[in-house]
């Protein structure tokens, strides 16, 4: 990776590339090891294979942080001829001058910082700090408008298996460290747990859609969800004939799918074992990343175990299903999955248009191959509804 560094309004120097042992191009941890008085505002460009969202040669931006000290600090080279600082207008607070440090300067009003913080993440999506202070360790995450609501979740699920809120304004949350370990390598029985966890959460929001929605959570319910995935078709694949047969003909198929009996809920909409924290022994685990959460069907989350490497597939998503079945007694929702899976497909295709449409240019990398493979398995789960 190569950064090239600005003060404010302008390009001062460059630092020559070097190798970091991560390949993916969001986590600025290193970096921010390597030289904490730096804060990495933006990816400039990649140079990588086609359709690749990690490895390769990555410049970024970064900027000096006014609060950190000590480090290795670096000669600076020549400014690259082919940077600018020209301003885009979907750019994200964190990613502007400057705003790193408004941001910590926002978490040293409500706590008192004790050492210098890690930038461990930025991208299009998020910008995330651990930050310690007099009372223990704290988390910075800064959120693009389009995934802002997940503070206000955050509250209304407060008691819950969710991470806890210090506080929120505008684009950041401030949260207690999550304790545990993530669940990306999370066994059969574990990711059990996790389903079942997240099961006891959303079957608490059943009667709550309406504040959920008020407060901002996008409507993934039937209607709007057909009608947005109706434009993403018609934007990105207008010509495949089971697509649009699929969206013109959704009637039959979505009041099949509500006489199985489940009533709408908040919907993760990613819930892998990545966005968990797994405890020891029999505590509750934790879920985290609610700024993709919407409000609809519950099965719908289920598509996450569609993905090709999950582990144990058909079992697990029996076994949602049976605790789906198990919470709402009555109701049919091995059916109404099999009703759904190419609806759900084509919420996938619906949420990373959302994330195109809101990112900057140079951020649309990591997203431009992510709309057509869901479109793709759309139209090839397409089956009658009967």
């Amino acid at each position: 990776m190569t950064l090239v560094i600005a003060h404010g309004d302008e390009l001062i120097g460059s630092i020559d590339p070097f190798d970091v042992a991560t390949p993916w191009w969001q986590d600025t941890e290193p970096i921010s090891r390597r030289f904490p008085d730096l804060a990495i505002l933006r990816l400039i460009d990649v140079d990588a294979p086609a359709g690749a969202t990690s490895g390769g040669s990555v410049r970024y931006l970064a900027e000096p942080l006014g609060s950190a000290s000590g480090g290795t600090r670096p000669r600076l080279g020549p400014v690259p001829q082919d940077v600018s600082l020209e301003e885009a207008p979907l750019r994200m607070p964190w990613a502007r001058p400057g705003g790193p440090s408004s941001d910590l300067d926002w978490v040293g009003s409500l706590v008192r910082i004790s050492g210098t913080p890690v930038q461990r993440r930025t991208w299009n999506l998020s910008a995330i700090w651990s930050v310690p202070t007099a009372d223990g360790e704290v988390w910075l995450k800064c959120l693009p408008p389009f995934l802002g609501h997940e503070g206000q979740v955050l509250e209304a699920l407060s008691g819950l298996a969710v991470p806890r809120l210090l506080g929120r304004d505008e684009h950041r949350l401030l949260l207690r460290p999550l304790p545990g370990r993530d669940g990306y390598e999370a066994t059969v029985d574990e990711r059990k747990k996790l389903i079942d966890a997240l099961v006891a959460i959303q079957r608490t929001t059943v009667h709550r859609t309406g504040e959920f929605l008020a407060a901002g959570v996008p409507d993934r319910r039937w209607p709007t969800l057909l009608a947005l995935a109706r434009a993403v078709v018609d934007a990105r694949m207008p010509d495949d004939e089971r697509l649009q047969a699929l969206v013109d003909d959704s009637d039959a198929r979505v009041d099949a799918i509500t006489a199985c009996g489940l009533d709408d809920v908040l919907v993760h909409t990613d819930a892998h074992g990545g966005n968990a924290r797994i405890l020891e022994g029999a505590a509750t685990p934790i879920w985290y990343d609610w700024g993709d959460s919407a409000v609809g069907h519950p099965v719908l989350d289920v598509s996450v175990l569609e993905r090709p490497e999950t582990p144990s597939r058909d079992e697990l998503i029996s076994y949602w299903l049976d605790a789906w079945k198990h919470a709402s007694p009555g109701s049919d929702p091995h059916r109404a999955w099999q009703l759904m899976r190419p609806l759900a497909a084509l919420l996938g295709a619906v949420v990373y248009q959302r994330f195109l449409d809101g990112i900057e240019r140079s951020e649309r990398v990591y997203h431009e191959g992510d709309v057509l493979p869901c479109l793709v398995r759309a139209s090839a789960l397409v089956a009658p509804a009967g």
